[in-house]
C-alpha cells in the first residue's frame, strides 16, 4: 500500500486560546471548541478553504468538547452540542447559534460529548467520575448515570453492538448496558485513558497517557497494542481515506497516521499540544491545538496549501523542534509535561513540578491547604551563572542567604538581587514560606545589612497582592480612608501596622467600638495595567478585546479623583465578563474604582448592581481561585465608600455572612479581606436589632483565623457590635459559650504579644464588656 503523503491544506484562525476539541458535521463542515469559551462552525469554501460562519456563545468557562447531534424528533434540524468547564452542556441551532437546551447535572467539567445510535440520545462524560446518557426527545426525564470510575471520565461513546464504553483517569475502560448496569472493567493501560473511537462493527480503539493505543473487541478482549507517540496521546479517530486506517495526536505535538496497525506517517505541528483531531469523509485530517488554531491536512495534491504557506509552516515546525531541544535545568523542553500535568493533585505539601507553557517553563508548588498548584515562577536555562552570581532554582542572584527561622529546622534560602527592593523581597520570602507577617521588618533589615546596600528604599508595610515578580504590589504607608494617619498609630494598616510600636499609645484610646468604614486603597496601577494588557490578548471573540487606549482609561478609574466618562465604566463592566481564570486584575481595578462616588453609583445602580453583587458572591464559593475570592471581598469592602454600594452590600448581608462562613483554607490576604468586610458590616449594623447573625459569623471566623492582622480586625468587628447592639445580652452569651474564643480572649488579654500588642488590648476591652 502506498504511504499517504499528508501536507497542510488550510489553517483556520479565529479562536484566541487553545482549541480543545474538533468534530465534523454534515457537508464537510468543521466544529471547534476552545478555551476562549466559544465554539465555531467552519463551512467549506472553494477547493480547500473554510470560513467561520457561526460562533456559539453561552458558556461561562472553557468549552472543552463539541459534537454534532443528528436530527431527531425534538430537534428536526439537529443540534451543535458543547460541554464546558462550567459543568453544563448546551445545544445550539446549527445555523444561527441560538441555545435550544441547557443540560445540568454534572458536578465538574464536562470533557466529552458524543451522539448515541438512537436519534436524540447524547452521551457525556465528566471530571465528576461519571458519564451520563441523555434522551433529548424527553428532556424532562433524568439521564442514566454511569457511575463506577474512581477518577475523571475523559471519554464515553456507544459501540456498534449498543454497549456503552467509558475511558477514565483511573487507567481503566468500563463497558456498560444502556440501563447503566456495569458489564466489565478493562485493564491494560498504565496511565490515564484519554480517548475512544469505534474501529469496526465489533471493535474499538483507546489511547492513553501511557503513549500507547490499544485495539479491543466489543466484549473487552485486547487484540493489539500500538506504539509510536513519545508522550501523552489525547485523541484518536478513524480515517475513512485509508483502509483500516486511523490517526492520533498528543502532547508530543505530532499527528500520527496509522494503517493496518503500523504508523506510516508522522506530521509535526508548530504547537506543543495537539489536543484533538477528527477526519472528514474525504480522509482529510482536522486538528485543534494549544496555539489556538484549527488545521486541515490532506493527501490530495489538489488541496495542498500554496508553496508560501507550506514553507512558512515548515519553518514554524523547525523553530518549535529547535526550541524543544533546549535544556531547562538538565531536562529537554520536549520532555517536560504540559499544563495537563497540573490536573493531577500533588502527593505532598510543597512538592514542585516543572511544566512547559509555550516556549517557557514554569515551576509550580503543591499546597495541601489550598488543594491546588501555585505558580512559583519562571525557570531559566541551565547555563552556568555569571561571574559573581549564584544560581538558585534556575535563576541568577547576587546573594542567596540561609535564614534560620526555627531551632532544629533547616535554614530557608532567601535569594536577592541588588536591583530589588529589599522590602519587596522580604514580603515575597514571607509569603512563599508562610511566615508570620510580623517578620517583615526583621527580614528586610537582614537583607539590607547582609547585602550591604548603599541606600535604603522606603519601608513598605502591608501585604502582597496576586501579581508576582517585578509587578508585585508594593503597598505604601498611607492609611486607609476612614482611619487615622500613620502618625496616630493606625491600628489596621499604615506605618505602624506590623511594628511593636504600633500600639504604644493605643491603650489610652479604646479600639472598640469602631465608628468608620475602612477600605483598601493601596495599589500598583502599573502592575494592574500590564496584567490587563497580557490577559486582553487571551480573551476570545466571544468576549470583548480592548484597545490599548481603552485599557489605559479603565486603569485610570483606579485613581481616586479620576476624570472619566460613562463609556469607560461600561467598558469595565464588559471586562468583568472575562473568564474567572484571568479575572483578578479586573476585580482589583474595580475595587479601586468604586471608591469614587460617581463610579460607585454606576456600578451599584439598580440595573447592574444587584446582579454584580450576586456575581461577587459566586466568586466566594469553595473551589474558586484564591485571588478572586480575596479581591471579591475587597470590592465588597470598598463598596461602602458611597451609599449605593453600601446599601446593596447591606441588602445582601445574609448571603455575605453565609459565604464567609463557608470559606475554608483562606490565605493571610483573604483572611484580612474577610474580617475587613465583617468590620464594615459591624459599623453599619452595630445598633440594628438584626445583627445577631453577623455576630455569630464573626465568632465562627475568629476561630478559623490565623493571621494576626485579620484576627485583630475580627476582634474590632466583634467588639463594635458587642458595645452597641440592642442584643448585647444574646451576643455576650454566644461569646461566653464559645469555649475556644473565650479561652483565646483570656490568653491574649493576659499575655501581651510584643509584636502585636493591639490584639491584647482589644481582647481585654471585649472581656470587660462581658
Amino acid at each position: 500500500m502506498a504511504i499517504p503523503d499528508y501536507k497542510l491544506s488550510s489553517v483556520l484562525c479565529g479562536h484566541s486560546m487553545d482549541v480543545r476539541c474538533v468534530a465534523t458535521t454534515k457537508e464537510f463542515c468543521i466544529l471547534s471548541a476552545s478555551r476562549d469559551r466559544t465554539a465555531k462552525l467552519w463551512h467549506p469554501e472553494g477547493v480547500k478553504d473554510f470560513v467561520n460562519v457561526v460562533t456559539y456563545k453561552g458558556h461561562s468557562n472553557f468549552v472543552s468538547c463539541v459534537c454534532w447531534l443528528p436530527p431527531c424528533e425534538a430537534f428536526p434540524e439537529g443540534l451543535v452540542i458543547t460541554g464546558s468547564n462550567d459543568n453544563t452542556i448546551l445545544g445550539y441551532n446549527l445555523q444561527d447559534g441560538v441555545v435550544q437546551i441547557n443540560l445540568k447535572g454534572h458536578e465538574n467539567a464536562v470533557c466529552s460529548v458524543s451522539p448515541g445510535h438512537d436519534f436524540g440520545v447524547l452521551i457525556s462524560s465528566s471530571w465528576d467520575n461519571t458519564a451520563r446518557v441523555w434522551n433529548l426527545n424527553t428532556p424532562q426525564m433524568s439521564p442514566v448515570i454511569l457511575k463506577g470510575h474512581e477518577a475523571a471520565v475523559w471519554a464515553a461513546l456507544e459501540l456498534r453492538n449498543g454497549t456503552l464504553a467509558t475511558a477514565s483517569a483511573d487507567k481503566t475502560i468500563k463497558l456498560w448496558r444502556k440501563d447503566g448496569a456495569l458489564l466489565s472493567t478493562l485493564t491494560g493501560h498504565t496511565d490515564c485513558v484519554r480517548g475512544l473511537t469505534v474501529a469496526s462493527e465489533d471493535s474499538f480503539l483507546s489511547c492513553s497517557n501511557d503513549a500507547s493505543i490499544r485495539l479491543w473487541t466489543n466484549r473487552g478482549e485486547c487484540l493489539n497494542t500500538y506504539y509510536g507517540h513519545t508522550n501523552y496521546i489525547y485523541s484518536i479517530s478513524m480515517n475513512p481515506g485509508i483502509p483500516q486506517g486511523f490517526v492520533s495526536c498528543g502532547e508530543d505535538g505530532a499527528v500520527r497516521v496509522w494503517a493496518a496497525g503500523d504508523c506510516v506517517r508522522s506530521l509535526r505541528l508548530p504547537a506543543h499540544s495537539v489536543w484533538s483531531l477528527t477526519c472528514l469523509d474525504n480522509g482529510d485530517i482536522v486538528t485543534g491545538s494549544s496555539d489556538g488554531l484549527v488545521r486541515v491536512f490532506t493527501k490530495d495534491p489538489a488541496r495542498y496549501a500554496d508553496e508560501t504557506m507550506l514553507k512558512q509552516f515548515e519553518e514554524e515546525v523547525q523553530k518549535m523542534q529547535a526550541a524543544s531541544q533546549q535544556e531547562i535545568g538538565g531536562f529537554k523542553l520536549s520532555e517536560l509535561p504540559g499544563p495537563e500535568a497540573l490536573l493531577e493533585p500533588g502527593k505532598s505539601d510543597g512538592q514542585t513540578k516543572l511544566v512547559r507553557r509555550g516556549e517557557n517553563v514554569k515551576c509550580y508548588s503543591w499546597s495541601n491547604a489550598e488543594n491546588t498548584w501555585n505558580e512559583i515562577g519562571d525557570v531559566m536555562g541551565a547555563n552556568p551563572p555569571s561571574e559573581g552570581k549564584t544560581m538558585y532554582q534556575g535563576k541568577e542572584y547576587d546573594f542567596v542567604f540561609s535564614v534560620d527561622i526555627k531551632d532544629g529546622a533547616p535554614p530557608i534560602k532567601l535569594p536577592f538581587n541588588k536591583t530589588e527592593d529589599p522590602w519587596v523581597a522580604a514580603q515575597a520570602f514571607i509569603h512563599k514560606n508562610d511566615l508570620p507577617q510580623v517578620y517583615l521588618e526583621q527580614v528586610a533589615n537582614f537583607i539590607i545589612t547582609n547585602a550591604k546596600l548603599d541606600s535604603l528604599p522606603a519601608t513598605s508595610n502591608g501585604f502582597a497582592d496576586p501579581f508576582t515578580g517585578e509587578s508585585r504590589y508594593v503597598p505604601g504607608a498611607t492609611a486607609p480612608a476612614g482611619l487615622p494617619p500613620p502618625s496616630a498609630a493606625d491600628p489596621f494598616t499604615g506605618a505602624g501596622a506590623y511594628t511593636t510600636a504600633s500600639a504604644a499609645g493605643a491603650a489610652d484610646k479604646p479600639l472598640v467600638p469602631h465608628d468608620a468604614y475602612i477600605r483598601f486603597d493601596q495599589a500598583n496601577l502599573k502592575a494592574i495595567h500590564d496584567k490587563l494588557k497580557e490577559f486582553n490578548s487571551k480573551v476570545g471573540d466571544g468576549l470583548n478585546a480592548f484597545t490599548d487606549e481603552q485599557i489605559e482609561n479603565i486603569v485610570k478609574l483606579g485613581e481616586l479623583n479620576c476624570k472619566f466618562n460613562t463609556e469607560t465604566v461600561n467598558l469595565l463592566k464588559k471586562m468583568l465578563e472575562w473568564p474567572k481564570e484571568i479575572l483578578f486584575p479586573v476585580l482589583d481595578i474595580t475595587r479601586l474604582a468604586v471608591r469614587n462616588k460617581e463610579i460607585n453609583g454606576q456600578i451599584f445602580d439598580t440595573s447592574y448592581g444587584p446582579n454584580f453583587v450576586k456575581y461577587l458572591l459566586t466568586l466566594l464559593t469553595p473551589g474558586n481561585l484564591a485571588a478572586n475570592q480575596m479581591l471579591a471581598m475587597r470590592v465588597l469592602v470598598n463598596a461602602f465608600s458611597d451609599l449605593p454600594g453600601e446599601m446593596l452590600v447591606l441588602a445582601a448581608r445574609e448571603s455575605v455572612t453565609h459565604a464567609l462562613i463557608c470559606l475554608a483554607q483562606l490565605n493571610n490576604n483573604a483572611q484580612v479581606a474577610a474580617t475587613s468586610l465583617l468590620l464594615n458590616l459591624s459599623v453599619a449594623l452595630a445598633q440594628q436589632i438584626d445583627n445577631v447573625e453577623l455576630a455569630e459569623c464573626i465568632i465562627v471566623l475568629l476561630n478559623k483565623i490565623t493571621d494576626k492582622e485579620a484576627y485583630f480586625r475580627g476582634l474590632v468587628a466583634l467588639g463594635t457590635i458587642l458595645a452597641e447592639s440592642p442584643n448585647k445580652l444574646v451576643i455576650q452569651t454566644k461569646i461566653v459559650s464559645n469555649t475556644q474564643l473565650q479561652n483565646r480572649l483570656k490568653k491574649d488579654s493576659s499575655t501581651f504579644d510584643p509584636d502585636f500588642k493591639k490584639i491584647s488590648i482589644c481582647s481585654l476591652q471585649i472581656l470587660k464588656m462581658l
